[in-house]
């Protein structure tokens, strides 16, 4: 395998460690989908620039979790690709997430399989709100950068949960080689952003974004062709959490 495969299946390998970690901590399974389309290890990466909605396009307002996401917006981020089975824009019930979470387990041994379900009941997992967001990029936030999606999960769940989840995988990414530090995002100090190395040669770039606020756990993955706007998706992170007070309710 070439260097540059060798590095793609590592990423896609560390990917995977690090959302292994999200099943546990309540990210449902559409998530799995992103990893295996981080894994390009045949061929150079196929990937199509996402369209913007149509102009005029009206939205059913939100309630609930689902309420507190970012919304779309036509002149940035706008609808992104449909998140596996469930579209761009989803809520969940706790126990509906729940279910998908333990039938993504399916192929860990029974004795295994049998734990992590306990610990997904202990997380007390009472909602999830996702959203996909898309940008065909441009000149945005002083710097010019190429097509973009991000994928942002709501997570609510007990609130202690909700912080060690957030702390236990932004360590899991802290202690791989294959990503380096983000962006900073303004005002939170407990999340924190991983992506792979600026002098890698990829054509794409990847990052994944974790913090916690109140009982909610709030996980972001971006990747794009570059040059990456990793300034744009921090500054639509530190929105969404500033959507969110202390409690994780929307404000």
């Amino acid at each position: 395998m070439s260097g540059q495969g060798t590095r793609r299946g590592r990423v896609a390998a560390a990917a995977a460690g690090g959302l292994l970690m999200a099943v546990v901590v309540g990210a449902v399974g559409y998530t799995v989908d992103m990893v295996k389309d981080a894994d390009r290890a045949s061929g150079a990466p196929v990937w199509t620039p996402p369209t913007a909605s149509a102009e005029g396009e009206k939205e059913k307002p939100a309630t609930g979790l689902a309420g507190a996401l970012v919304p779309y917006r036509s002149d940035g981020w706008t609808r992104g690709p449909d998140l596996g089975e469930f579209g761009a824009d989803v809520a969940l019930s706790g126990a509906h997430a729940a279910a998908l979470t333990k039938e993504s387990l399916s192929d860990l041994p029974r004795s295994q399989r049998k734990e992590m379900e306990k610990e997904i009941d202990r997380l007390h997992i009472t909602g999830v709100a996702m959203r996909s967001y898309a940008t065909t990029g441009g000149f945005h936030n002083g710097e010019q950068t190429g097509a973009a999606t991000l994928s942002i999960v709501l997570t609510r769940m007990n609130q202690g949960a909700a912080r060690s989840g957030a702390s236990g995988r932004n360590k899991a990414f802290e202690a791989l080689d294959v990503f380096e530090a983000g962006p900073k995002i303004k005002g939170h100090e407990n999340a924190r952003c991983y992506r792979l190395p600026g002098e890698s040669d990829e054509e794409f770039d990847i990052m994944f974004c974790t913090a916690s606020q109140g009982d909610v756990l709030v996980s972001a993955a971006a990747e794009g062709v570059r040059p990456f706007g990793a300034k744009g998706v921090a500054a639509l992170l530190t929105e969404q959490l500033d959507r969110l007070d202390g409690t994780g309710a929307a404000v």
